[in-house]
């Protein structure tokens, strides 16, 4: 049995998967405070319950977490108690067990390379876009994550074949500028709607106010077209998958998945392509149940 948990900004989610590759048991537990205590003591409470419903639980646990690891930058709008926080280490002592970390897009990648859309892949690629952007990569159904277990982390890339505009040097709080972050984040769409019309609408109504033919609605949305697929025209460029996951918020806009390959062509070096572009499962325990697939072999 292997225990995955997912670190959210207001809720922690546990899954379990068995030896049979069956998700067995699943419990979430929201965040009161935005302290180390209080997330280590929540998650405390959820190992204690997974080990109480199922007794042999294995002595590893893998977590995935947008912040926390050490020697690189959490995001500001994420839980304060990361920043700056050894999380593996705080874990390690306070559960008395082997912890692995992944980032989100790293669990995404691991749990649709073994369950979802990029089951039968030889090789996947997965986006999370959400508040912010993460990546992953598996060959067959093993996630790489690389000498310093980076892998994925398109999100500090820059933006592929920018245009002029593009390049006005966008702040990311990573320290950087011009970082995918800042363009393909639910805050990035945001706030270039906010830029044209003084206006703040989430993702939602942006969609809403597209669907109901709203010129500048529409144009922030056919702009994020354009991004996304110059994005992931550069990953099939590099890693040739077989099929690009979306993943978070993002993901569930259903136009990406129509328009988005259409960029590709004047992007790729081939002419004919074959990589497809699938959307992730929509589940709330998808990202735990990626890190109980990763609780497998958490040396990786």
């Amino acid at each position: 049995m292997y225990l995955g948990l997912s670190i959210e900004n207001s809720v922690i989610n546990a899954a379990i998967l068995n030896d049979c590759g069956d998700f067995v048991w699943q419990d979430s537990h929201s965040l009161d405070h935005d302290k180390i205590s209080n997330l280590l003591e929540i998650c405390g409470a959820l190992v204690a319950n997974a080990a109480k419903a199922h007794p042999n639980l294995s002595q590893s646990i893998a977590v995935s977490a947008q912040g926390g690891f050490i020697g690189q930058p959490s995001p500001p709008d994420g839980l304060k108690c990361l920043a700056g926080t050894d999380l593996k280490a705080n874990l390690q002592a306070s559960l008395g067990r082997a912890v692995a970390l992944a980032s989100p897009g790293q669990a995404l990648a691991l749990y649709e390379s073994r369950f979802g859309a990029a089951k039968d892949s030889a090789v996947a690629c997965a986006l999370y876009l959400d508040n912010h952007v993460f990546g992953g990569v598996t060959f067959g159904q093993k996630l790489w994550r690389g000498a310093n277990r980076i892998v994925g982390a398109w999100g500090h890339t820059p933006l592929a074949w920018p245009v002029p505009h593009e390049l006005d040097g966008r702040d990311c709080w990573c320290g950087r500028t011009g970082c995918l972050d800042c363009f393909l984040s639910l805050g990035g769409l945001e706030t270039e709607y906010h830029n044209i019309t003084q206006t703040r609408l989430d993702i939602k109504a942006i969609a809403a106010a597209a669907d109901a033919n709203d010129l500048v609605a529409s144009s922030v949305l056919q702009v994020l077209d354009d991004r996304i697929g110059r994005t992931t025209a550069m990953i099939i460029n590099m890693f040739d998958p077989d099929v690009i996951i979306l993943g978070g918020r993002l993901a569930g806009l259903d136009r990406l998945y129509q328009n988005v390959p259409r960029k590709w062509p004047g992007y790729l070096l081939v002419e004919r392509n074959e990589t497809k572009l699938q959307k992730a499962n929509q589940d709330v325990f998808t990202l735990a149940k990626g890190a109980a697939c990763l609780a497998i072999d958490p040396a990786i």
